[in-house]
């Protein structure tokens, strides 16, 4: 590969240098009889915020366009504007990060560690060309994620997460390889670039045996992609791994995965857009299904991770109803849809941290569940939270004026011209029926009587200087989603310029 060429994986190199770096320094540091074994969470994440904004500034500078031998990994333009938007989503939730971690009183610096390396396997998956390189990015960002989930070595339910993450995980994996077995048996590649030249014509002419081998290697690998961004009805994991995992890990499994493995879902559908005739409804249902069952399952749930979770599971199926349609359009709203969703989940999670805080300090506990019942009366302690929890849950049921509203509406219109009108009225029933489990926690939080009988300690606790930081987080994130359902064009065009510079369109 030429020496210029190989200028334009800098910002992976120098992860990956910083990453080897601070683990040296660190276990230095905190091993060190001479400073008296000191805990360095707070340098730490300040490390991490300077590593962060270098890594943005380098993507920014970088202009040049590199790719290994035989296309396995491939840094276009497209590639590196994901690269800078996950970059700004990781920055945005490290305060979030860092006041949970405090709040568990996990003393656990290798968290950090993992924490800069499943950054780095991202930027690989994102860059990923070959279903080789990807397997081995996916699998690296696997193992980061089952220590995660089971860091909290003093909590069997962290414990049994990280086991259920790492047993059902494997399964998966099992099939991509069997998957990609199959492929390779069949046209002797397993690079994109060379599976959507050989799938550039049907496969009508060729054997029926042949058809079915790769039609079979085709499901096996994209089961996978679905169970990675959590679809049903391959979400059987999430709900329980969710729940178990401690606060920080949970939020890193909701933010930072989703947009690189739908960027690499769309690379994968998009290399056999025209054999994929048998399988664009089916692809479309299961978006359905998605849809349903997510919001059906929501209803009922008393867990606000679990209420969440199961509303990802239904946002997740408006994407994957997008992406079946298979054009151009469609790819960019479902980006468009994937970083607007990905804005209000940064919302939510930030207010859950605040919200254990608050929890945590009256009842002096750090492993209490937090219940949907513990909002109760929050209009009275904090209008301004309150404030913030009415537009993000309208947001993401759909109601207009608000961002959530118009991401919806263009999946929904893009659907409606491709004439299927039948389902676009379902998934209209779908989001009016998923905004009674939302009213529920608006009920509860402007209507209920108060959950807590000390007023002044819950005051004093919501001025608390380790989350004010978050506070100002919200209002960032919360303008931001605000000037976006005002100004719609730039983020959209974004997203469009995203597909038609990627090397795959």
């Amino acid at each position: 590969m030429d020496s210029v060429l190989f200028k334009s994986y800098f910002p992976e190199l120098f992860l990956s240098i910083a990453i080897f770096l601070q683990v040296l320094y660190t276990i230095q540091i905190v091993n060190s009889l001479k400073y008296n074994f000191p805990l360095l969470d707070l340098e730490f994440i300040t490390q991490i915020v300077f590593i962060g904004c270098s890594l943005l500034i380098i993507f920014l500078k970088i202009k040049i366009l590199g790719f290994f031998s035989n296309f396995v990994f491939i840094n276009d333009n497209s590639s590196r504007i994901i690269k800078i938007i996950l970059t700004v989503f990781f920055i945005t939730i490290l305060d979030s990060l860092y006041c949970s971690f405090k709040i568990q009183k996990i003393n656990f610096f290798e968290f950090l560690t993992t924490l800069m390396l499943s950054l780095l396997s991202m930027y690989l998956l994102i860059s990923s060309c070959d279903l080789i390189s990807f397997y081995l990015s996916i699998e690296m960002q696997s193992i980061c994620f089952y220590i995660l989930s089971s860091c909290k070595k003093n909590s069997s339910f962290s414990i049994e997460s990280g086991l259920k993450y790492f047993i059902s995980g494997s399964f998966m994996s099992a099939i991509f390889l069997i998957g990609s077995s199959v492929l390779y048996g069949c046209v002797g590649t397993l690079n994109l670039n060379n599976l959507s030249l050989l799938f550039f014509e049907p496969l009508s002419l060729l054997s029926l045996q042949f058809n079915y081998a790769v039609y079979f290697g085709f499901v096996c690998v994209t089961s996978t992609l679905l169970f990675k961004i959590v679809c049903a009805p391959f979400h059987f994991w999430a709900p329980d791994v969710y729940e178990g995992s401690p606060l920080f890990s949970t939020i890193i499994f909701s933010v930072l995965p989703k947009i690189a493995i739908i960027y690499f879902l769309i690379k994968w559908i998009n290399c056999f857009n025209n054999i994929l005739f048998n399988f664009k409804a089916t692809i479309f249902y299961i978006g359905l299904f998605s849809c349903f069952w997510g919001a059906v399952f929501a209803f009922k749930q008393l867990r606000i991770k679990r209420l969440v979770i199961y509303s990802s599971i239904a946002q997740v199926g408006f994407i994957l109803c997008s992406l079946s349609l298979l054009n151009i359009e469609s790819f960019s709203k479902s980006l468009f849809f994937t970083i607007i969703y990905t804005l209000t989940s940064i919302i939510i999670w930030s207010f859950l941290v605040i919200c254990y805080y608050n929890l945590n300090r009256l009842l002096n506990t750090c492993n209490e569940s937090l219940l949907i019942t513990h909002f109760s009366g929050l209009f009275d302690y904090n209008k301004n939270m309150s404030l913030v929890v009415l537009l993000v849950f309208f947001s993401l049921g759909g109601i207009p004026p608000l961002t959530g509203f118009l991401s919806k509406a263009l999946i929904l219109v893009e659907i409606i011209y491709s004439s299927q009108i039948l389902p676009a009225v379902f998934i209209l029933l779908i989001s009016s029926f998923s905004m009674f489990y939302y009213l529920r926690v608006l009920k509860i939080v402007f209507f209920e009587p108060k959950f807590y009988n000390k007023v002044s300690s819950f005051n004093v606790v919501f001025k608390s200087n380790l989350i004010s930081n978050i506070y100002f987080l919200l209002s960032i994130v919360l303008i931001t989603l605000l000037l976006i359902f005002i100004f719609p064009n730039e983020l959209y065009f974004l997203s469009l310029y995203v597909f038609l510079n990627s090397v795959f369109f």
